[in-house]
């Protein structure tokens, strides 16, 4: 996918969530302890400490199919990431990285996690193929439709993915399903597709969206000032 929006944001996102997880499966398999030791762009976690973010945030499926469900929803995928504050040095920032750590603690060694995450998110799915995608779950707050609440799970392993790639010097890409989400709602935070004079693929976009990468001078001045100010979009 070359350009933004040539994917509609249509996909199941059951489907893309299993495509990323598998990918992120692929990755840690063949990964030695040196390799969980190494540090990342998200400057809290080194490779290991990652994966049980990535553990948790899908883990985070079951938390919401084991509670009764909630009277109404109250947000979307979009509202969801708004909802958080995610500013690098705050407390929900902390909380995050803490929660991280601790998963990855109760592993002695990364491939022990490693295998902990591949029996983890293939039953997830399972339970999610039969659950209604209307049900309500609760989160840290926002009450969504688990369809929804897949949506912030697909966004959460793909770009914690591409994390994991950029931490190992592996050639970074999402699945198709999955850079469509991802897409679709760093569009609605936006509140608008970028300019096209941008010249951006969506690759550019989720990296700059999510804070992976500065905002240029030149890609400033062509979102102006109302839009500039919006990224990153999420952290």
């Amino acid at each position: 996918m070359d350009e933004l929006g040539a994917i509609p944001p249509d996909t199941d996102p059951a489907v893309a969530l299993r495509d990323e997880c598998a990918a992120v499966s692929e990755i840690v398999k063949v990964l030695d302890e040196l390799d969980f030791a190494k540090p990342t762009r998200c400057a809290e976690w080194n490779v290991k400490e990652l994966v049980g973010h990535l553990y948790r945030d899908v883990n985070r499926i079951n938390d919401g199919l084991d509670a009764d469900p909630p009277a109404e929803a109250t947000h979307d995928s979009v509202s969801y990431f708004r909802s958080f504050d995610g500013t690098p040095g705050g407390a929900g920032a902390a909380g995050v990285a803490e929660r991280a750590k601790e998963v990855a603690s109760r592993y002695a060694t990364g491939r022990a996690l490693a295998d902990a995450w591949d029996d983890l998110w293939p039953r997830i799915l399972e339970r999610v193929a039969g659950a209604d995608r209307g049900r309500l779950v609760s989160t840290f707050g926002p009450v969504l439709t688990l369809d929804e609440y897949l949506r912030t799970r697909v966004l959460e392993v793909t770009v914690h993915r591409m994390d994991l790639e950029d931490a190992l010097g592996l050639p970074s890409w999402g699945t198709d399903s999955a850079v469509s989400i991802v897409d679709d709602i760093l569009v609605g935070l936006l509140g608008t597709e970028p300019p096209r004079s941008l010249d951006w693929d969506v690759m550019d976009f989720i990296a700059t969206g999510t804070g992976r990468r500065d905002l240029t001078d030149d890609e400033r001045a062509k979102l102006g000032v109302r839009l500039s100010k919006r990224f990153p979009l999420l952290e």
